[in-house]
């Protein structure tokens, strides 16, 4: 080919669950094309089954919620986290709540490639259809997942992290229950008192990835 192409794969988590495999041996490889992957917590293309980067409790059609059954029984999957011991050259998260922050992170992931190099970028994505959410809260969901820290928006260069966006010091972090008040069927029983321990367990958890992160960006050793 004698023109420039930037190639780009584009997958939904279900695709990094089946397919993992191959993500990591094009990391290791260092192939040159960027990945993307939509979070959306779920199969969505084929009904909504759990998908591992869903939440724990989280309520999907084979981890039903009711007397004996309390939803997704693993917290959810961190793939950059898995990527970053492949050593791969550009790893980052994003989400269209910040939008300049994701064209910068586009470019920086398009120079990775044309200079020989594997990128892998993940951006927080809604499905209003399974989740049971309402279709024009879209927006407001990605930035309360973005204030709560479920899905902080950094990046990893050469091993070295960056935190992008830093709600805390913004003094707009948001407890992961102000997520999930918008986030529809699949996530409102995790806000009922029988459920307290279980979002207690999700909001600790988040809040330890969060701590560590903080940890990586303030240390490059990390």
């Amino acid at each position: 080919i004698d023109e420039e192409i930037t190639f780009v794969v584009v997958s939904g988590d279900g695709g990094d669950d089946i397919g993992m495999d191959q993500v990591i041996g094009a990391a290791l490889r260092n192939d040159p094309f960027i990945m993307l992957e939509y979070d959306n917590k779920g199969y969505m293309n084929t009904g909504g089954q759990l998908c591992y980067t869903g939440f724990k409790g989280q309520r999907n059609p084979n981890a039903h919620v009711g007397p004996g059954q309390r939803g997704k029984l693993q917290h959810h999957k961190d793939i950059i986290d898995i990527l970053r011991g492949t050593n791969a050259p550009y790893l980052f998260q994003a989400a269209e709540s910040n939008a300049r922050d994701m064209i910068e992170k586009a470019r920086k992931a398009q120079a990775t490639v044309r200079n020989g190099g594997f990128a892998f970028g993940k951006v927080f994505s809604v499905c209003p259809l399974n989740w049971g959410a309402e279709e024009a809260k879209g927006n407001e969901i990605v930035e309360k997942a973005v204030e709560s820290c479920a899905h902080p928006l950094f990046e990893i260069e050469h091993g070295i992290t960056t935190l992008n966006y830093d709600p805390e010091k913004r003094g707009k972090k948001i407890p992961v229950d102000e997520m999930f008040k918008t986030m529809g069927r699949a996530f409102s029983h995790m806000l009922k008192p029988d459920f307290a321990d279980l979002l207690g367990e999700v909001q600790a958890e988040v809040d330890q990835r969060w701590a560590r992160l903080k940890a990586r960006a303030e240390n490059p050793l990390l």
